[in-house]
Formats: C-alpha cells, structure tokens, sequence
C-alpha cells in the first residue's frame, strides 16, 4: 500500500500543472478517479490494521508513551481517524511514524485523543463554515455545485469568490488530495513536504492556478 500511495502521489504531481488544459469532463474524471482510488487505500489500511490487532490482540503488548507531536497532528486532522494516520505516514519524525508499526499501540493512541482532545463541531464565520480540516492557510468554504461559485474564507479574514470551479475539481479541494510541496508553520497550523490532506496546497494547485474570475469579497 505505501508503494501504490507512492505512485499516486507521484501522479498527482505530474498532472496538478496539467489541469488547465482539461476540459470538464476529463477534469471530473480524473478528480474521481483521485478520490476513489485514495479512498481505497484507506479502505485497505483499515482493513490491514483490524487483521494485525487481531493477531496481535493475544499478545501482552508493553505500554509505550505516546510520542510527541501526536496531539498536534490529531488538531491538523480535525479529529478524523483516516486523516491522522494520514499524517503519520509523511510527517517527518520517526517516532511519530513508528505508530502505524504497532497497530495496538496506534489503536490506543487514537483513542486517548479521542477522549482528551475532542474535537466537536467545527465553526463558522461570516457565513463560511468552517473546514473540516484545520489550515494554516484557509479557514473554510462554501461551493454552489450548481453554479460552480466558491467562496473561500482565509486564516486572514478576507473572503474570496471564485467562479466556474467545476465539481470535480471542488471534490478534491474539498479533500485536500494535494501533497505540500514546502515545510513550514504559522499561527494557525503547520505544514511539510508531502503533507496529505492539505487545503492550502490542493488551493494552490487547482484553484489560484486554475484561472478561474474572482473577486475579493471582504
């Protein structure tokens, strides 16, 4: 599984560039092809965790200390599992990366966060509700499939309207299926190369390079 997660990624490199060129049509198909095909590796690693702590589940296990930086990446989630393990897998620290090596481990983690960390309902803020994962760059949206129109709210207050996104390439902003491409952190959050779901580079990528006619909004 990290090997195909590779090449997707890989692909998706190649291809974020290449956007412009795509029609509607294509531009949907291969934003669900991205979706799906994500979405089936997680499929597949939940699958494989739940067959390891089977195993595993007969064995005494040592209790180890959460690593450090955890608590932080459940926040860069928005408390969502899929995301967090997301994370692990590129954040780059190797105790935090250790934790997909021990399922029981990983399991206990999450639900430790679970329980000292909720994370609730998500905001909203001038009638942008809030993205379900946290951005160091954007605070959320609001999309009219029907229209295409999206509006945008920044960490930094001003509210963007974009027109004609087409719903595919929403989907995938929505998703944050873009890998950072650069390491840094500001007040709201954090990011480094590789980072996957990221909001702020699957904007950069398919929305601010994709010529769409905005206007700023406040």
């Amino acid at each position: 599984m990290d090997e195909i997660l590779r090449l997707l990624l890989q692909f998706m490199e190649q291809i974020e560039g290449n956007f412009d060129g795509l029609d509607d049509a294509e531009a949907n198909e291969i934003s669900e092809f991205l979706i799906e095909t994500m979405s089936f590796i997680m499929d597949s690693q939940r699958q494989a965790q739940t067959r390891e702590q089977a195993e595993t589940a007969a064995i005494p296990q040592v209790e180890a200390p959460q690593p450090v930086g955890a608590d932080l990446l459940w926040i860069l989630a928005g408390g969502q599992e899929d995301a967090f393990v997301n994370y692990l897998r590129t954040f780059p620290d190797p105790a935090l990366n250790s934790l997909l090596e021990n399922p029981a481990l990983l399991t206990s983690t999450i639900e430790h966060l679970n329980r000292t960390m909720p994370q609730g309902e998500r905001g909203s803020a001038q009638g942008i509700p809030q993205a379900p994962l946290d951005s160091s760059n954007i605070y959320g949206f609001q999309y009219d499939p029907s229209s295409g129109h999206l509006k945008v709210r920044f960490q930094s207050g001003s509210i963007y309207s974009y027109q004609g996104v087409p719903p595919g390439i929403f989907r995938v902003f929505q998703n944050g299926a873009v890998p950072a491409r650069t390491t840094g952190q500001n007040k709201f959050g954090k990011w480094w190369t590789g980072k996957i779901p990221s909001l702020g580079a699957a904007f950069y990528q398919l929305i601010r390079q994709g010529n769409y006619p905005y206007q700023r909004l406040s």
